[in-house]
């Protein structure tokens, strides 16, 4: 390993460490995520402090150290006034944060990764008229294109149990399996269960027509496209709903 390296990161967390110090969570595109020590950030006469602040994309020098790695130097490249000058804004930047910091693990690079969450943020700092709806729909759109990227994109246009087409009307959602089940493979499940469905059931989720339409759109578009769509507040509550508790099934 060499005994420095130069990479943008993207500040995730920052927590007090010793005396003087921080202890920093970084994300990076070749190195992944990286706990290190920032030293001396209690200090008034800190440079470091001001570039290490969770919310902050920074080019950081990072030297080998005994135990932490640590940071060497740090220069903001973007700071996203627009997301720390809003308070709705900064709510939801910090749970997409907080979310990503949760599920990703340390020294398991992925570029695209990465570039999602900083692409995301972008979107997120320049979102004209933003209101609490619009905060619950760019999380979710982010939300499904992170789960996706971690590998559980859910199938939305077959089902589960007999690969037939989903066509409109009673279908469900496989917490499990992550993707829908037509009415018919839930209710020939159901009749071998003996009515009860045992587990199986305990797996799905009804889903609307209108849920299953937005979820299908936030897999297939960009982030930038969340600014022309209109959903009805119904349909955006089971669709959020509906990934909390895929989240809370699978971590």
């Amino acid at each position: 390993m060499d005994e420095t390296k130069n990479t943008p990161a993207l500040i995730l967390n920052r927590q007090d460490y010793k005396e003087n110090d921080s202890l920093v969570t970084v994300y990076t595109p070749c190195f992944g995520k990286l706990t290190l020590v920032a030293r001396g950030t209690k200090k008034l006469s800190s440079k470091l402090a001001g570039h290490i602040e969770p919310l902050t994309l920074a080019d950081l020098l990072i030297i080998r150290g005994k135990g932490f790695d640590y940071i060497g130097s740090a220069i903001t490249r973007a700071a996203y006034l627009g997301i720390r000058e809003d308070l709705n804004k900064l709510y939801y930047a910090g749970r997409a944060i907080n979310l990503f910091n949760r599920l990703t693990k340390e020294n398991q690079s992925d570029e695209h990764l990465f570039f999602l969450l900083v692409t995301w943020l972008e979107i997120l700092n320049d979102f004209c008229l933003f209101t609490r709806e619009c905060g619950e729909l760019v999380l979710a759109f982010f939300t499904i294109k992170f789960l996706a990227e971690l590998g559980y994109q859910p199938e939305m246009y077959r089902c589960l149990g007999c690969s037939s087409s989903i066509s409109p009307g009673l279908n469900y959602f496989n917490l499990l399996n992550g993707g829908l089940v037509c009415a018919g493979c839930f209710e020939k499940n159901r009749l071998a269960g003996g009515g009860g469905g045992g587990a199986f059931r305990t797996e799905l989720l009804t889903i609307s027509d209108n849920c299953i339409k937005l979820m299908r759109f936030m897999v297939d578009n960009r982030f930038k496209s969340a600014e022309k769509l209109k959903i009805n507040n119904k349909t955006l509550k089971e669709f959020s709903g509906l990934l909390d508790k895929f989240i809370l099934f699978h971590f």
